[in-house]
């Protein structure tokens, strides 16, 4: 029976000690379309895994220098492979056996001899399983830039409706304010033509009160440029910042 693929050119790294099981096994996976390759022991399946993560490795349970449960687990418990699958092959067919390769994470347990119908039919289906969860990932991360994106837009049209608020306010704010500012300067100028003819007190207050009219003055002619500027007014709140540059202020003053 031939399966079809889950991917095109899935490469699948065979961990095997027995050179010929090795080779028999990846002859029966290269039939099916997989690149297959293989490793005869832990250290050179680690060594590979670190140079190129393979997309399934069929990891032996025995080798002469250790359990196959063991590298599973390292690679299990590692967060740059923990996410590929891995299916345990072994001679030992107890059921304490086939769970204890499990509860180290392997995604199966195919004990030997197999037949070769049920091993392409397993790492078929974890292949699948595999596909399955990178375009699960794939749609995910695709979500979280829609999601981003969306935030971004939303916060630009906030702002964009903020600022047109406060266009508005500032046109309603000069119309009302800027009228009663020049009259207010206006008598103030004149009171101060004939500051000589005041006790001298009477003059500094005058001259006071033309230097916070002209910063009032300065400050609704701000609104006519304002920007998103906003400043912490305290903890937790934020307001718009129409205190502008000092050397205007100190040129204002001094108009």
């Amino acid at each position: 029976m031939h399966l079809p693929t889950p991917f095109p050119s899935a490469r699948i790294l065979v961990a095997e000690d027995d050179p010929v099981q090795a080779a028999l096994i990846c002859d029966l996976l290269q039939k099916e379309g997989y690149q297959a390759e293989s490793r005869t022991s832990m250290a050179e399946t680690r060594e590979a895994v670190r140079a190129r993560m393979p997309d399934l490795l069929l990891l032996d349970r025995m080798f002469p220098e250790g359990d196959g449960c063991l590298l599973c687990q390292e690679l299990k418990a590692n967060p740059a492979t923990q996410g590929m699958p891995i299916i345990m092959l072994t001679a030992r067919d107890r059921v304490e056996d086939r769970v204890e390769g499990l509860l180290q994470g392997a995604e199966d347990y195919i004990p030997k001899p197999f037949h070769p119908r049920e091993f392409l039919a397993r790492v078929h289906s974890c292949l699948r399983t595999l596909v399955l969860q990178r375009e699960i990932k794939r749609q995910a991360d695709e979500l979280a830039h829609k999601n981003r994106v969306l935030v971004e837009t939303q916060e630009r049209l906030i702002r964009s409706e903020r600022l047109a608020a406060i266009g508005e306010i500032g046109l309603a704010i000069r119309h009302e304010i800027n009228n009663p500012l020049g009259t207010i300067l206006g008598f103030v100028d004149l009171l101060l033509a004939q500051a000589e003819s005041f006790p001298g007190p009477v003059g500094k207050k005058l001259d006071a009160i033309r230097r916070a009219t002209i910063r009032i003055r300065d400050v609704v002619r701000r609104l006519e440029e304002v920007e998103d500027r906003r400043v912490e007014y305290v903890p937790g709140l934020q307001m718009t910042d129409l205190s502008g540059a000092k050397g205007e202020e100190t040129k204002s003053g001094a108009a």
